[in-house]
């Protein structure tokens, strides 16, 4: 496999955030016969007979939430009258997507400048480019077969060549590489799971209205994610990703559950402290260690930049990852606890 396409694959890996587990997960016998399905509840199915085993599956047919209202929030600085809107976003998009609010578009034409989870003039310089494709391959003569179980490994490769992902070129790449890449085959199985998002879209129309644009973390910080996940944790995610997507339909129908829960503004029900959660208790410390360097330390140095950017007095549309503002450690809670007023805007 070519070094662009595992590139290509690791992004979409990142973009889906992990979507393939979370306490929600709803699990459909994929190898019932004949597929004809029909949606029943939210995200269930009722099947009937046949002889059939689906390789993909349309996320269109489990969305519920066809007129997104996600959530959105504005900060005031009630000592010096300034203000920013903050919009929590999917890493994926469907076709229903870019048919936002008028709350939204309002929002952002209110605002000189356009704020970005990531920084991409950042990303762009060679040298942080150079350092984080150095930390997704080993460096010291060992491959991923000394890092992850032979059990793990043999099923990985099963599933990646099944669908042409695998080369043997790609066990020289880290275990959470090989997270990264089963995810990112696994996505490519859904139909219209559209990676074009919204801060792409505001960035562009930013460009186009020359409104600022600013970002908020470089590539360091996904370096510093990629060294936080232990390869006993790579281990099981690698594994457990390829018993989910196994079942593709089930896997569809929990991407679409996350993106109903996106678009109908429910943003606690995707707390990343749920994803994982049928990992065995020998896991806890290494996913904690993981959840403070991929969620909560991130979390807060978001919300410093954005308390610098509120006290330059200029009005900022921030658009970051919904999972940010989830739970009670969000990006709006330390914002409040910062002594802002954070109103949601819905």
């Amino acid at each position: 496999m070519s070094r662009v396409r595992f590139f290509a694959a690791l992004s979409a890996a990142l973009i889906a955030f992990s979507a393939v587990s979370c306490s929600h997960q709803i699990h459909v016998d994929d190898t019932d016969t004949n597929a004809k399905t029909t949606v029943t509840g939210e995200g269930e199915k009722e099947t009937t007979t046949g002889t059939t085993e689906k390789e993909t599956d349309d996320i269109n047919s489990y969305i519920k939430v066809k007129k997104a209202k996600p959530a959105m929030w504005k900060v005031t600085d009630d000592k010096t009258g300034n203000e920013m809107y903050m919009l929590g976003i999917m890493r994926f998009a469907t076709k229903y997507t870019m048919d936002l609010p008028d709350y939204v578009d309002d929002a952002y034409q209110k605002c000189s400048g356009v704020v970005l989870e990531s920084d991409f003039n950042a990303m762009l310089d060679p040298q942080q480019f150079q350092e984080y494709t150095n930390h997704i391959v080993y460096n010291d003569g060992t491959t991923v077969k000394d890092h992850i179980s032979k059990e793990t490994y043999e099923t990985a490769i099963e599933y990646l060549s099944k669908y042409s992902y695998y080369s043997e070129a790609m066990d020289g790449y880290t275990a959470n590489g090989w997270a990264s890449q089963v995810n990112g085959a696994s996505i490519q199985r859904v139909e219209n799971l559209v990676m074009e998002n919204i801060d792409s879209k505001y960035m562009t129309k930013a460009t186009q209205d020359g409104k600022e644009i600013l970002g908020l973390e470089g590539l360091d910080v996904q370096i510093e994610i990629m060294d936080a996940c232990s390869d006993a944790l790579s281990d099981f995610m690698i594994y457990d990703t390829v018993r989910r997507a196994r079942d593709i339909r089930s896997f569809t129908s929990n991407l679409a559950y996350q993106y109903d829960c996106w678009a109908r503004g429910d943003v606690d029900a995707l707390d990343e402290e749920y994803y994982w959660n049928d990992r065995s208790s020998d896991l806890d410390d290494d996913y904690a260690k993981y959840l403070e360097v991929n969620l909560y330390k991130r979390n807060r140095n978001m919300a410093d930049k954005l308390g610098e950017f509120m006290e330059s007095g200029n009005k900022y549309f921030v658009v970051i990852g919904v999972t940010h503002f989830s739970g009670t450690k969000g990006i709006d809670d330390l914002l409040a606890e910062k002594g802002y007023k954070v109103e949601l805007v819905k």
